[in-house]
């Protein structure tokens, strides 16, 4: 029975495996987890976990070793990725070697998570799809990272080891302990901590949907493809709107200029490095912001992976509630 199989997954204290693990167990599936600091939210008794990363070879060689599929959810996520090098090293170096664990021995499907970053936005119709081209050589190394590692498993899928990729745009949702930094703006929104918004927005995508299709491309989806899995496009002011009519704050939303982003950065930069954290926003991010595609299509996930994305009103209060449940939100 398909149950039975065995399933390998990486980056497991991360959003999108707190909300796969659940759904996998619930289905009935065999998990082993690979615990890098932060051991997963799940019920670890139910998990068999094995200590190491994505560079200890050892230790993913225990990890894949009689699975049947290997999710590979680990990635390094940073708002200034041209100037963080753990960026490029994880995400692709550390794919390969999860990848090359996985063949070795015998994994019959590796499901990898890339991101919509992999792709050039700019696109001659103004809609994204699986068909449009990679991000080029000057997009910021966090998007390259995302390109390489896909192209890798793409380019090395065959009838022993299947490859199927995700995309997701910006996961967005409920079971983010860490919490993520979609995660941290909702908190710092509903607590008005965010006095004004940079014009701009993203493509948000509910992580209980994005788990779905994970769960779903076990069985599902082509070698050697790969599926965008968006929402819809919303501004920041959207965001906020959302999030404070939940709240039930009808104050106004200042939005300045992207360009005033850019005049504030070296204020930003300068106060995150004072106080030892991760700035705000970036140069990276306010070009994503900017120039993120509106128009990305899910045909393809829709028609082989079932994939369906939820309201983004829906995914917020969902959202709002279990930061509430979680003691993030008083």
């Amino acid at each position: 029975m398909a149950k039975e199989k065995t399933i390998a997954i990486t980056g497991t204290s991360g959003h999108l495996a707190s909300a796969v693990i659940p759904m996998l167990l619930n289905k009935g599936y065999r998990l082993r987890v690979l615990v890098f600091k932060q051991e997963p939210k799940s019920d670890i008794t139910l998990l068999e976990t094995v200590m190491g990363s994505l560079s200890d070879l050892d230790s993913l060689n225990r990890l894949v070793r009689g699975c049947e599929v290997v999710i590979h959810c680990a990635a390094r996520i940073s708002l200034n990725s041209n100037k963080d090098t753990s960026v490029y090293e994880t995400n692709v170096n550390g794919t390969r070697n999860v990848f090359n664990a996985a063949r070795e021995a015998g994994v019959k499907r590796f499901i990898h998570l890339s991101s919509i970053h992999a792709y050039n936005h700019t696109t001659v119709d103004g809609s994204l799809n699986e068909e449009s081209e990679f991000c080029s050589r000057n997009a910021p190394q966090y998007d390259q990272s995302k390109r390489d590692a896909q192209q890798f498993v793409l380019q090395n899928a065959s009838d022993q080891m299947e490859v199927v990729v995700l995309n997701p745009t910006a996961v967005i949702g409920p079971f983010d302990s860490k919490p993520s930094l979609i995660g941290k703006a909702i908190i710092d929104i509903y607590n008005r901590k965010i006095p004004m918004l940079i014009e701009g927005g993203f493509d948000f995508c509910d992580v209980r949907d994005v788990a779905s299709a994970i769960v779903n491309a076990i069985d599902k989806g082509r070698n050697g493809q790969s599926y965008l899995l968006p929402g819809k496009w919303h501004s920041l002011a959207d965001l906020k709107k959302i999030i404070l009519d939940i709240k039930g704050d009808k104050r106004r939303v200042l939005v300045l200029p992207a360009w005033t982003g850019y005049l504030g950065l070296p204020f930003i930069l300068l106060l995150a490095a004072l106080r030892r954290q991760e700035p705000v926003y970036t140069k990276e991010s306010i070009y994503t912001m900017t120039h993120g595609n509106k128009k990305i299509s899910s045909l393809k996930a829709e028609l082989e992976l079932d994939y369906i994305c939820r309201p983004l009103k829906e995914t917020i209060s969902d959202s709002i509630s279990w930061f509430k449940q979680a003691g993030y939100l008083l």
